[in-house]
């Protein structure tokens, strides 16, 4: 096997190229950018930054349209209080972005969160 040199191009490869397969199916991950493309379209003027980050935090960690997170992991990936925290989750649901499935504690595990991307028009 030839050594390159710092400033050398790999050469091509020789006859077709190995097909990497994605472990995510492309269907799901063209769903997941179209509820981003909607959510920067219609939704995302209407919050604060802090708002944002910890939609977009619970939205990173969605399975099937739920979250299941802890408040104190969302302050601190976000940057903000916990009590921060408290206090934008009823905004957000407020403003049609999530419902709260279910409240968390030190005893029960993290909140779970049905989370949507577009702001409810009748507010």
């Amino acid at each position: 096997m030839k050594n390159l040199n710092r400033c050398e191009v790999l050469p091509p490869l020789d006859g077709e190229r190995p097909r990497v397969r994605s472990t995510t199916p492309k269907r799901e991950s063209q769903g997941r950018f179209q509820v981003l493309n909607n959510f920067v379209d219609f939704s995302l003027r209407e919050l604060t930054r802090n708002e944002l980050a910890v939609w977009l935090i619970l939205y990173r960690h969605t399975r099937d349209g739920i979250a299941r997170y802890a408040q104190t992991a969302i302050a601190k990936q976000a940057g903000i209080s916990d009590r921060t925290v408290r206090r934008i989750v009823p905004k957000l649901e407020e403003h049609g972005l999530l419902k709260v499935a279910h409240r968390g504690s030190a005893f029960t595990g993290p909140s779970v969160y049905q989370i949507f991307p577009l702001i409810k028009e009748n507010q």
